[in-house]
């Protein structure tokens, strides 16, 4: 199924209120992840610190598709906007969940509430993946492939050297900061291809 994108002429006054809005919300992002966590506790860990940017960038992210759904809609393609934002604000609350929700309720409740953003995301992904097109498919295939094959080559090097005590281990938590960060990286070199950043 092709996706077709809605041309619609954007206005100056438009265009100017969309960089504010964008200015607006990345001083939110910097203002919510200086209050949210100080890094120069001693208490915060470094797997705990790149979770929480993770997180907030991934919420951010969310909020400049939706953001670029009102100012230029035909940069948007038709049917995905939506699954979009919606994916990309439910990850990074299942990063920030970990470390913020246990505050308020229960581990236990905490992880049956991240188990269930898990599985409203994950229906989210199959959702983008059924409406996108074949560049976009592409994309997110080469994506996976990149960041499979690096992942893996890199955690193989990394069980080696643990396993000769020659590095300190690493916590899954921050195994899957790292792998997400990877993922992210490896998801602009398909983009750039392509002409779609």
């Amino acid at each position: 199924m092709a996706v077709q994108f809605e041309s619609r002429p954007v206005s100056l006054p438009v265009k100017i209120a969309g960089f504010c809005a964008l200015a607006a919300l990345g001083g939110a992002f910097g203002y919510a992840l200086a209050h949210v966590t100080d890094f120069s506790r001693e208490t915060v860990s470094w797997d705990d610190a790149l979770a929480y940017t993770l997180g907030f960038s991934l919420i951010a992210l969310g909020a400049m598709v939706g953001l670029t759904m009102v100012v230029k809609r035909d940069a948007v393609p038709k049917g995905t906007g939506m699954v979009q934002i919606v994916v990309f604000v439910l990850a990074g609350l299942m990063f920030l969940a970990p470390m913020v929700a246990i505050d308020w309720v229960s581990p236990a409740v905490a992880f049956a509430g991240i188990v269930a953003l898990f599985a409203v995301q994950t229906v989210g992904n199959v959702i983008a993946w059924r409406r996108s097109d074949e560049m976009m498919r592409r994309v997110m295939t080469e994506t996976s492939t990149i960041a499979f094959w690096g992942l893996q080559s890199a955690f193989f090097l990394y069980a080696a050297a643990e396993r000769m005590a020659l590095i300190q281990p690493i916590s899954a938590w921050g195994l899957t900061g790292v792998m997400m960060t990877v993922y992210l990286v490896s998801s602009i070199v398909p983009s750039f291809r392509r002409g779609l950043t």
